[in-house]
């Protein structure tokens, strides 16, 4: 194995990476969204009244975090 293809590889790999990471991230911040709007919907179905942002906001970073925890250590 030459050393060109061993550097083509690696950039290959680092490439996918980079590319993984930032599609993560993207639906990451899509899915805390979709979460944050249940979480108003749901405070003003139940409760009569819409939440703080604050506590809307920690609530759903808090599901999000849960969920991508959850997805990420269910495979061992």
């Amino acid at each position: 194995m030459s050393i060109k293809d061993v550097l083509t590889s690696s950039v290959e790999a680092l490439v996918v990476t980079f590319v993984a990471t930032v599609l993560l991230i993207i639906l990451g911040i899509i899915y805390f969204g979709i979460t944050l709007y249940i979480v108003k919907i749901a405070s003003n179905l139940f409760f009569g009244k819409g939440l703080e942002a604050n506590w809307a906001v920690l609530s759903a970073a808090l599901l999000t975090f849960g969920a991508l925890l959850a997805g990420a250590l269910g495979h061992e």
